[in-house]
């Protein structure tokens, strides 16, 4: 579980923004919150508003990019860049990003932060705090820096035990846990399993729906390719119970991987059902906002089950406010998120806010610099009350973070 993540010189972010699940005795007791097993209570859910072009896609690429440094660098080329990109206005440009998450593990709360450009990571560090009823400690498990003068780390992991052959794999755009699983760590391999749990629809170019990226149509192939496999099958079928109660008539899907000559191609046909009479229809006849329901369920259930994090931009795009909100409602009924999975989205469905506290409410806007402020709601002050409608506030432009037309 997520407790808070911050970004510096981060794509549109110039200024230190940190995002935070964690809340204090102030947050109403519901379903929405949790107390994890160290004792902190956390939202299950965050989401960030704003209008166009503010940061919310930037502000979300935080965590799938910390996911692919800690877990997957290592499988990157040893001579490409990091794919982050600095603040491009004024002396920022030049200088490095910092990045860090706090994430918890059986009640082990992580501490992970980088420094880094687009060349080489500067810096790496993982403590981890213990909460015993005396005291909470924070240790240092690993740490390295680069030494310009010698153009080496200057590695410190005596309490975290890296194995002897890791000098020889460490690189300057792979993580010490990516590099460290690679040797069957296996503290590593925990922090790995964690990050693991993460599922995204956001890339380093953005929303990975947007038609005007290349292979924009590849997450639904991906998504129907999810739902083919056997052991998905339980996830399928409540992809299809929910499916159901979005479309009417829609009652099930098949999924069957055909050989062709320039290899595996998949033939999907949806039943629909009325008075009796069922019809097969291939997937292309679907509306938009069905076939993004099949790309979004596979992830959402994918994180419900697992008790993982999910991370969706443009979570409402082609789909009705009604249905926007069953779906955010999937993770606050224990019934439905029993491992208390946690959400960060963004939307324009704005109506959302009426069903949220202000500690899970993100604004985001650019100022007159260009650079992309954020805040959370319950950081502006006691004149936010807990009674308030937000939704109608913020339309009122109450809050900032509309649109200046």
């Amino acid at each position: 579980m997520i407790h808070s993540f911050s970004c510096k010189n981060f794509y549109s972010f110039s200024e230190l923004t940190v995002v935070d699940f964690s809340v204090n005795d102030k947050a109403p007791v519901n379903k929405s919150y949790f107390t994890a097993p160290s004792g902190n209570r956390l939202s299950k859910i965050e989401t960030v508003v704003g209008p166009n072009a503010s940061g919310k896609t930037n502000l979300l690429k935080v965590l799938p990019f910390l996911k692919w440094l800690i877990s997957d660098s290592f499988i990157a080329n040893p001579l490409s860049s990091l794919p982050v990109k600095p603040f491009l206005f004024g002396e920022l440009k030049s200088k490095p990003t910092e990045l860090s998450v706090d994430f918890e593990i059986n009640g082990n709360i992580y501490s992970y932060r980088f420094v880094l450009t687009e060349s080489k990571i500067l810096a790496e560090e993982l403590r981890v705090k213990n909460k015993t009823k005396q005291k909470i400690t924070s240790k240092k498990l690993f740490s390295r820096q680069w030494d310009q003068k010698t153009e080496k780390y200057i590695l410190d992991d005596k309490n975290f035990n890296l194995p002897k052959d890791f000098d020889n794999l460490l690189r300057t755009n792979a993580s010490v846990i990516s590099v460290a699983v690679r040797l069957n760590h296996k503290g590593s391999q925990d922090i790995l399993n964690f990050w693991q749990k993460v599922e995204t629809n956001v890339v380093e170019a953005g929303w990975v729906g947007d038609h005007l990226l290349p292979n924009s149509g590849q997450q639904l192939i991906e998504a129907l390719d999810f739902y083919s496999d056997d052991k998905n099958e339980i996830l399928k079928k409540e992809a299809e119970k929910l499916l159901s109660r979005f479309d009417l008539g829609l009652e099930s899907f098949e999924i069957k991987k055909e050989k062709k000559e320039n290899g595996l191609s998949l033939n999907v046909k949806v039943s629909h059902s009325f008075k009796g009479h069922i019809e097969n229809l291939p997937m292309q006849y679907e509306s938009s906002g069905t076939k993004q329901l099949f790309v979004l369920l596979k992830t959402i259930l994918l994180v419900l089950n697992n008790g993982g994090v999910a991370i969706l931009d443009e979570f409402d795009v082609n789909l009705h406010p009604d249905i926007v909100m069953s779906l955010f409602e999937l993770f606050i009924q224990s019934e439905t998120n029993p491992k208390n999975a946690q959400i960060l989205f963004s939307t324009h469905s704005h109506r959302i806010l009426s069903r949220l506290d202000k500690y899970q409410i993100i604004f985001a806007e650019k100022n007159k610099k260009g650079a992309s402020e954020s805040w959370r709601l319950d950081e502006m002050g006691s004149s936010v009350r807990a009674d308030d409608n937000y939704y109608t506030k913020y339309i009122a432009g109450a809050y900032g973070s509309v649109p200046k037309l």
